[in-house]
């Protein structure tokens, strides 16, 4: 149960630093991509053009995959990654359904959304290999 725990808490802490560096990394290798994304992060307008916003869903894609197979190799359950897939979805659709909604074009606010939870348990099904078999129990 520890691991679980531990599993879900360090997936989902490092699943925005992993948007983060795979954002970064975007803006280092596409320098206009860059330029956007300090006007983001410093006035909170969205100037991406739809190539980039989809490199932005990309990003998040991906950040949520890596979160789902680390939940799963640490926590060494299934449920684990259920657990987060329902957390994060919960949380994005919240944000870009409802609070973000008027701020990022539609169809950016329905892949960030609506792709979150597949996107964490592809993750867990990678790392399927962690996964402790269950021992049933037998009849005496």
């Amino acid at each position: 149960m520890v691991r679980a725990v531990l599993g879900f808490v360090v997936a989902a802490a490092l699943w925005m630093a992993a948007f983060l560096a795979l954002t970064f990394s975007s803006a280092f290798l596409w320098p206009a991509y860059a330029v956007h994304g300090r006007t983001w992060f410093e006035s909170g307008v969205f100037t991406f053009e739809p190539a980039m916003a989809a490199v932005n869903v990309v990003c998040w894609i991906l950040a949520e995959v890596f979160a789902g197979w680390l939940a799963v190799a640490i926590g060494r359950r299934r449920e684990v990654a259920w657990a987060l897939a329902a957390v994060l979805a919960l949380y994005l659709g919240v944000m870009h359904l409802y609070l973000e909604w008027p701020t990022f074009p539609w169809w950016y606010n329905v892949c960030v959304a609506g792709l979150a939870a597949p996107a964490v348990l592809l993750g867990a099904r990678l790392a399927s290999g962690f996964v402790r078999p269950r021992v049933l129990a037998q009849p005496a």
